[in-house]
């Protein structure tokens, strides 16, 4: 009687943890649902206030569309311009990160490798970041 009582707790268990992840995840998608609709009025207003600049004295009278426009074609010059050394940069954290994870074995491991172990570590980080923060929102949302 036992462990036919064991395996319903361990069944009652599992249906409240699949539970609280099915309700996280509903708050995750509401929270980045949210986050998209914020994110794009604060982009677009960014590449029209890009798109003045860029035209300057003649920016006048034009339409926000176009300015918007404009303005998105100079900030993927800017990001393609800076993009070798953020990359570069971007590789030299993961390298970091990845000395830190091998610990005293770090001096020992291929530099490539070190850099796999850190793109590893920070994504897990960075993905248990956004995930958390995704639910934060939606609950915010829901409230």
């Amino acid at each position: 009687m036992g462990e036919l009582k064991e395996i319903r707790d361990q069944q009652d268990s599992l249906i409240q943890r699949a539970k609280t992840l099915g309700n996280k995840l509903y708050l995750a998608g509401l929270g980045a649902y949210s986050k998209a609709g914020d994110s794009s009025e604060e982009l677009y207003d960014k590449y029209v206030q890009a798109g003045q600049e860029a035209y300057g004295d003649d920016a006048e009278g034009k339409s926000k569309a176009l300015l918007a426009s404009r303005g998105l074609v100079v900030s993927t010059r800017k990001l393609i311009d800076e993009a070798p050394q953020k990359r570069h940069e971007l590789y030299e954290q993961f390298v970091a990160s990845g000395k830190q994870e091998r610990g005293e074995k770090a001096e020992e491991t291929n530099e490539f490798v070190l850099a796999g172990l850190g793109a590893v570590s920070t994504l897990r980080e960075q993905s248990q970041k956004l995930f958390d923060d995704l639910v934060s929102t939606g609950e915010k949302e829901r409230a």
